[in-house]
């Protein structure tokens, strides 16, 4: 594997400081939410409020990095990051959180398009999966520290003391990105005279599952359901951790696996294709899900979390591999997929919280759903030889 150039490594960077703050309240809010006097069906309102919005901006932000070419939708969207990581510490109504998220849900569409597509600019269509794996690795990297300081301050010093101080730091994501499009070429004829149509339909379904579950339902009640698990701390090597820690923990756990996945991963897809590989992952995950809904004991639940995550990253860096590779309106279709998956996870997993019903119908449900995935990739795709 080659170096990554220094155009994804400035973005990476860039993008991991300004989204570490949407992450840490994924961490927090689970078990702060109460002292915000927030229901727990708020808490799936702000937690993926922002993916509705993106699903009718994604294509918008094409369009318009398409047709008005520059560099001040990357600055203010990175801008508007770092203002509304404050906007988190300092509100104290439900209203003031709900616009903040909104427009983080606009920003992180301008963000991802120009990320991607950064990475589309700065190499070959040849080594496209291991140079997205990069992206991905360097931003998992930076959010599995983040992820774990962020979440440690909170228990230290506060919730609004932390966020705050964040959004200061973060305003560094400005000048970062606006360097790393500097010395990077415009689309190439072939990208820029893509269709979404040649986008295969599964890798958009199989993007919505990813999303709906993965990212929406598990990532958004982990804090709850290790709360339930475990109380409000934890002993881990004689010390007492508290059950934020420990979220952020998972979390940083998560970003570090595609730390270390996403480049490997990357580069074997550009050797061997990813058809079979998708549908492996689809139904480890279904087996995985289905033996954690009856598990009591924290110490294997986290340690088969820790696997659905793994397999969880594959998939991710298989199937944005597979949108890249058809350029920037086959990114947007595949984003929204996505995006639309992880939208209705939270509301969906706080909807069951909502009812009072066991944390176990949450990963039952997501067996179900890759249940489904599976058998369709295993029917249309499996080992079929394909690329």
């Amino acid at each position: 594997m080659r170096r990554p150039s220094l155009s994804i490594v400035y973005f990476a960077s860039a993008l991991a400081i300004v989204v570490l703050g949407d992450f840490l309240l994924y961490a927090i809010l689970p078990s702060y939410y109460t002292q915000l006097e927030f229901a727990p069906i708020q808490v799936g309102i702000l937690l993926s409020v922002n993916r509705w919005i993106r699903v009718f901006t994604n294509h918008l932000v094409e369009y318009c990095y398409r047709r008005y070419p520059s560099n001040l939708w990357l600055v203010g969207a990175f801008f508007t990051g770092s203002f509304v990581i404050a906007v988190y510490g300092l509100a104290d109504m439900f209203a003031l959180f709900f616009v903040a998220r909104i427009l983080w849900g606009v920003s992180f569409s301008f963000l991802r398009q120009a990320g991607v597509m950064t990475v589309v600019r700065s190499t070959s269509a040849t080594h496209l999966g291991e140079r997205m794996g990069f992206f991905r690795g360097i931003l998992a990297i930076w959010l599995t520290i983040g992820l774990f300081l962020g979440s440690l301050s909170h228990d230290i010093y506060g919730f609004t003391t932390t966020l705050v101080c964040l959004s200061i730091l973060s305003l560094i994501s400005v000048p970062l990105g606006a360097l790393s499009q500097k010395n990077i070429p415009q689309l190439s004829e072939r990208f820029s005279k893509s269709t979404p149509g040649k986008i295969d339909a599964l890798v958009i379904c199989y993007g919505f599952v990813i999303g709906l579950v993965g990212a929406g339902m598990i990532m958004s009640t982990l804090g709850l359901i290790l709360k339930e698990q475990v109380g409000e701390s934890m002993e881990i090597a004689g010390y007492t951790v508290g059950v934020a820690t420990l979220t952020g923990i998972m979390l940083g756990i998560r970003w570090f696996i595609d730390g270390l996945g996403s480049p490997i991963l990357g580069a074997i897809a550009d050797r061997f294709g990813r058809q079979r590989s998708i549908a492996v992952l689809l139904t480890i995950n279904t087996v995985t899900l289905l033996a954690v809904s009856f598990l009591t004991k924290p110490t294997l639940l986290i340690l088969l979390i820790v696997l659905f995550f793994i397999c969880t990253t594959a998939l991710m860096t298989l199937l944005s591999a597979q949108a890249g590779q058809s350029g920037p309106r086959s990114v947007a279709s595949y984003s929204t997929s996505v995006d639309l998956g992880m939208s209705m996870g939270p509301l969906i997993g706080w909807s069951i919280a909502q009812l009072e019903l066991p944390t176990s119908f949450v990963f039952l449900s997501g067996c179900a759903i890759f249940f489904i995935a599976a058998l369709i990739a295993l029917k249309t795709l499996g080992f079929r030889g394909q690329a």
